[in-house]
């Protein structure tokens, strides 16, 4: 056969393939037409109320609008052997939304006025509060708790407006100084005033220097509290002031109540803090966020990091509380397969629900994971790129909670080994991560790595200055057969000031890399 006759049965066999795609093709083009593939229907997420994004591959899933929820596998093709995997939630909200109308705010200041705070501290925080409440719009609603061991309402809710926001303002200048603390009095005072308010997004910001010697004492007591308050809609955020308040206690309660939590080492920066605060209140895109994750037959939970949840059967309940323009949160759950069979495996189906602020509606959005099981050790996949990220941010925070603990207990170099294995073993996985990342968020994976070694490489550093500070000097030798003067003992390195910052600073830290 001649090469001309060969071109020309070629040409007419491309030619009649082409037909008779476009004869089977339905009008309007094949949905997805520009994918790679068709993805399984086990694994495609749809979207409910308020459109948006929609992606899919096997062991990950975006969909939304005003929120955004991306659900990632720690893998995509698992070893049988090990059936361990993570799921990893990301929410949020990329910054372009805006309320038409901006949603009421119902901000209730709860201020601690115990002895402790006296000097400038005092006068610093009621200053704070005042450029808190002129952040407010007119329309929203501020009270104000001043509280030692007794509870005085400065402000009942109030609704700020041109004739009211001058008065709100000077009696918050008027607080003065109590005895005792009693934090747990000044939450409860806050939330039944919050109360008193309905249809708004509601935050509390408490303010404390001391540790609670009174009403309720102990973290469990605390998170019961803060988890009544987030039932009840209320976010906490808590501001420890110098150094002598108890971490433990305020970031249990931000943590719970889906708040944040401040240490504010010198009471200069409070005003900052404050109307960062009142910002992000202002700008609320969502309230209401709560995630639910369904795990398939055969998939057992094993741990939720770093997130209080509750748990009904197989279906796994994360509340996100409220977000604002551009915040991003993060869940993260360790699941084990028992028993799976070869082949493609259900994991979850996602949920998400909240008050759409923006677009004045409830928003609810779904996605399902799956992923592929092998007893080939090398088609198995290595941990994903942005789940080992955000599984070593709970290792990091976990270490810096570990080294706090044996700080105070003066075992210095446990404390110091313990910062360096964790800074050893995120360089190593920081350098394949780093590797594996995917372009599109290859400089967040960096970011990642890159602000966690940080973080260690300052607590290893604040925890050596206050050992040197605090190293008494050598005896002075005899002379002229007189003794020296005893030295004064120096005080121990881990209740310096300079050590005890450092705590207050990793505690801090470590409630920031759990979110």
């Amino acid at each position: 056969m001649t090469p001309k006759k060969i071109a020309a049965l070629s040409a007419l066999g491309m030619l009649l393939t082409s037909f008779s795609v476009y004869s089977l093709t339905p009008p309007g083009g094949r949905a997805g037409a520009e994918t790679v593939a068709e993805p399984d229907p086990t694994v495609v997420p749809s979207v409910v109320g308020g459109g948006g994004e929609v992606t899919t591959e096997l062991g990950r899933f975006v969909a939304g609008g005003t929120l955004m929820v991306e659900g990632r596998l720690g893998h995509q093709k698992l070893l049988r052997s090990d059936g361990e995997t993570f799921l990893m939630l990301e929410v949020k909200n990329d910054g372009s939304s805006r309320a038409e109308t901006q949603a009421p705010a119902n901000l209730s200041l709860v201020i601690d006025r115990s002895g402790s705070m006296k000097g400038g501290r005092l006068q610093n925080a009621l200053q704070a509060a005042t450029r808190a409440v002129d952040q407010l719009q007119d329309g929203d609603v501020v009270s104000v708790v001043a509280f030692d061991t007794r509870t005085n309402v400065i402000v009942p809710p109030t609704t700020i407006g041109p004739g009211t926001r001058g008065r709100v303002i000077s009696d918050i200048r008027g607080i003065t100084l109590g005895g005792d603390t009693c934090i747990s009095c000044g939450i409860e005072e806050g939330l039944a005033l919050l109360e008193r308010t309905e249809e708004r997004v509601s935050r509390m910001l408490l303010l404390s220097d001391g540790d609670a010697n009174n009403g309720v004492r102990d973290v469990p007591g605390f998170r019961s509290i803060a988890q009544r308050a987030h039932a009840r809609g209320v976010s906490i955020t808590t501001i420890g002031v110098d150094v002598e308040y108890n971490e433990k206690i305020l970031a249990a309660i931000a943590q719970d109540s889906n708040g944040r939590h401040y240490f504010a080492e010198n009471d200069s920066g409070l005003s900052r803090i404050f109307e960062e605060e009142a910002e992000a209140l202002k700008s609320t895109v969502a309230s209401g966020v709560e995630v639910a994750v369904d795990l398939a037959p055969g998939v057992e939970l094993e741990r939720v990091f770093d997130r209080s949840f509750r748990r009904e059967g197989n279906r796994v309940m994360v509340p996100l509380g409220s977000f604002s323009r551009g915040e991003v949160k993060t869940a993260l759950l360790k699941v084990r397969l028992s028993r799976p069979e070869l082949g493609e495996a259900k994991v979850a189906e996602v949920s998400m629900t909240y008050r759409d602020l923006v677009g004045s509606k409830e928003g609810r959005c779904e996605g399902k994971l799956a992923l592929e099981v092998t007893d080939d050790r090398a088609a198995a996949s290595a941990l994903d790129a942005l789940v080992a990220g955000r599984v070593q941010r709970s290792e990091t925070a976990s270490t810096l909670q570990q080294a706090n603990f044996l700080f105070k207990q003066g075992r210095f170099e446990e404390a110091r080994k313990k910062l360096d294995t964790q800074r050893s073993a995120l360089k190593g996985e920081a350098s394949r991560a780093k590797t594996a990342a995917p372009m599109a968020r290859a400089a967040d994976v960096s970011r990642d790595f890159d602000r966690q070694i940080a973080v260690l490489e300052s607590a290893d550093k604040d925890f050596n200055a206050p050992r040197q500070f605090a190293t008494p000097p050598p005896p002075a030798g005899m002379i002229g057969g007189a003794a020296p003067a005893p030295a004064a003992p120096a005080e121990p390195a881990q209740e310096s000031r300079a050590g005890r910052s450092a705590v207050k600073r990793n505690e801090s830290n470590a409630f920031d890399l759990g979110l």
